[in-house]
């Protein structure tokens, strides 16, 4: 259905967001450039002469964090529960969401925010827009991560190009994140078995650090049935069927200069629905399964240095990434009914260096992509495609000018010629500034604030829409942008932490499509608020938390619709909790997680023709046994998932119509593993 009715998006309108937000806009830009150079004026002529005050940044443990991080999944977490996708590896962060169904229908939600509002990377480097709305946007094996950061709104300059809606940064394991302590090589083997799906999953890992060299590989296979929903349903095309692989090569000198590559496949391949993110449509096409093979390849290289002195501390990291989509037509439809053949391949980098200035450090450098979207039309005499090109550059400042205060604050560039599918060219330049601040109000309490201004050009299409139709592009077409505001309290004393933060997101003149007219046009305005709360205790040896996010999403001013592709989803109210304790004797480590959804109903779901969403709730066991002192690096692992049996839809599922039954996640299942590093 069309997203963008009710008023014509490209009416000017007198008292809109961006001409209310412009001299707020202004006054951030003028104090993002004037901030950074304040700063470190007055603390320079308060030194000495000669003298150089280094203040250090902020410190979680031993790794550094931007303060614009909201969350983030280390290693240790994601090495003990091992997940196979992306709704198992953020199961605990209630403001990213990620639909059910097959690994085909993996793609990331945050605050309700599509993906397309995002800026996603891999190493570095971005995944941009899907190439199918009803696929997903990320074909990705988390067991290869050793982190997942989130910024959930306010997105530093460095961050990249196009983080509307805030940022998510994947980052892979090295050598030396494998090895165990005192080793020069090792390895790794994973086996793991779902009862639910019947799913095998083998894990092999070798690595080594010799004289400077590091080498690593990683593969996995996993391949499964069908699983069963809550009701004893087979759900028909979610069978696993993935292999993914990962190499990494490297070499640092003495002196601290050090040059890497690595190469990552990921492949999903195998019968799926025709819209793997809905359930079965009602109607003669609707039952329709197809064999699919999505796949990912990413390779990157670059250079850093390990020895970083107050004016040399670079990182230069260069790209090649594609992700395809191939669905034939094996139904032999005599209409473009989803058959295509797509590829989205990007090629760019970022070369950036950090200069020690009083109060802090200031990172500055530029970064370039270049988009290549191309669609094999099997009904159609020609093919599609598109290039996009963006050159940016960036300046971000992180102080302390002051014991108790924080502050980062940017300012990035950006040009962007977009070459369409009907041959026009659009050429658009803007700025996006930011600035973000901590301080330290005494008793354990920290006070944080964050604003940015994010121009985000126009987003790049959904590649496979062409297979239905000759789109055109309005000739007015005016770039996205994004106001992203977040503020809170934060505490922590011993073991105890909470945190209480309000957000908003606001997307001026976000890209759709009008499906009457078949052209791409500017919607109306996207915008998501709420807030998150966060509470938790860790003593030595056991943990708990609880996190809750609410996030209100509307678009034109009625909640968002799941038919809203690339857009947003209603989520509403998630709570997640989450415990762990360890009975050291017996070398063993108990675990529980829930995860609640609270029921969506409203005018502009029932209007649009959907039900209400449903509340759920979703419960998890786990234990973790060393089963002999001698054996200390074999873990044996086994999960209780959904123990209840519960059927649901996780959030941001396409929802309920009168011809759609929406694909359930998995019913109870047990999965059972053992890891060997050695």
């Amino acid at each position: 259905m069309p997203c963008g009715a009710g008023r014509d998006p490209r009416t000017p309108e007198t008292t809109g967001p961006g001409q209310r937000a412009a001299g707020g806009k202004a006054l951030l830009l003028a104090t993002s450039i004037l901030v950074p150079l304040a700063l470190a004026g007055r603390a320079e002529a308060q030194q000495q002469p000669g003298a150089l005050t280094l203040q250090p940044v902020q410190v979680e443990g031993a790794a550094v964090r931007d303060i614009e991080t909201t969350g983030a999944i280390p290693q240790e977490k994601i090495d003990r529960e091992q997940p196979l996708t992306l709704q198992k590896l953020f199961r605990d962060e209630p403001a990213v969401t990620v639909p059910s169904g097959s690994t085909a229908s993996q793609k990331l939600y945050v605050h309700g925010l599509d993906q397309a509002k995002l800026n996603v990377t891999v190493d570095g480097a971005p995944q941009r827009n899907n190439v199918w709305h009803h696929n997903g946007n990320l074909t990705l094996d988390p067991i290869f991560l050793k982190s997942a950061e989130v910024q959930a709104g306010v997105s530093p300059a460095d961050s990249g190009f196009g983080a509307l809606g805030g940022s998510v940064r994947f980052t892979t394991k090295d050598a030396r994140d494998m090895l165990l302590p005192g080793r020069e090589t090792g390895g790794t083997v994973v086996l793991g078995y779902d009862t639910n799906s019947r799913t095998f999953r083998t894990t092999g890992a070798g690595y080594g650090v010799k004289d400077g060299f590091e080498l690593l590989g990683i593969g996995t296979v996993a391949r499964g049935k069908d699983y069963e929903n809550g009701h004893g349903r087979k759900e028909a095309g979610t069978a696993t069927d993935l292999m993914s692989g990962l190499g990494k090569l490297a070499y640092e000198s003495a002196d601290g200069h050090r040059v890497h590559a690595s190469i990552e496949r990921v492949e999903d391949e195998g019968t799926r629905r025709l819209r793997p993110n809905m359930g079965f449509i009602n109607n003669a096409t609707g039952r329709l399964l197809n064999h699919t093979r999505a796949t990912r390849t990413t390779a990157t290289a670059g250079y850093r240095t390990t020895k970083p002195t107050d004016l040399f501390d670079p990182d230069i990291n260069v790209y090649y990434n594609r992700n395809g989509l191939d669905r034939p037509n094996e139904n032999r439809l005599p209409t473009p009914h989803g058959d295509f053949k797509a590829e989205v391949e990007s090629i760019g980098g970022t070369i950036r260096n950090s200069f020690a200035i009083p109060t802090g450090r200031l990172t500055a450098g530029v970064d370039f992509n270049r988009d290549e979207v191309s669609l094999e039309r099997f009904h159609f005499p020609t093919d599609a495609s598109e290039r996009i090109t963006t050159i940016g550059g960036f300046v971000q400042a992180r102080l302390s000018p002051v014991e108790r205060l924080r502050l980062s604050t940017g300012l990035r560039i950006d040009h962007q010629s977009y070459r369409a599918v009907d041959g026009q060219t659009f050429d658009n330049t803007g700025l996006s500034p930011n600035i973000s601040a901590e301080v330290d109000v005494g008793g354990g309490v920290t006070a944080f604030a964050g604003y940015a201004y994010v121009w985000g050009g126009l987003e790049m299409v959904e590649t496979a829409l062409f297979h239905a139709n000759n789109y055109r592009y309005s000739p007015d077409l005016r770039p996205t942008a994004a106001h992203t505001m977040r503020g809170g309290l934060r505490y922590a004393d011993g073991g105890l932490t909470m945190e209480g933060a309000l957000f908003r997101t606001l997307i001026d003149n976000p890209l759709d499509m009008n499906y009457t007219t078949l052209r791409r046009i500017n919607g109306q305005d996207l915008k998501s608020q709420g807030f998150d709360l966060s509470a938790g205790y860790r003593w030595a040896n056991a943990g708990v938390n609880a996190k809750y996010a609410h996030s209100d999403v509307t678009y034109g001013g009625r909640m968002v619709l799941p038919s809203d592709y690339n857009t947003g989803a209603p989520v509403g109210d998630m709570l997640t909790l989450a415990g762990r304790y360890t009975v050291e004797d017996w070398r063993l480590t108990l675990g529980a997680s829930s995860e609640f959804a609270f029921k969506i109903k409203d005018d502009a779901l029932r209007a649009a023709g959907f039900g209400s969403l449903r509340a759920y709730q979703v419960a998890n066991l786990s234990a973790e046994w060393q089963p002999a002192p001698s054996l200390a690096n074999w873990t044996l692992r086994a999960e209780a998932n959904n123990i209840f049996d519960q059927a649901y839809s996780a959030r941001s599922t396409y929802g309920q119509t009168s011809v759609i039954t929406p694909v359930l996640s998995q019913g109870r299942t047990f999965y059972l593993s053992s890891t060997v590093k050695f």
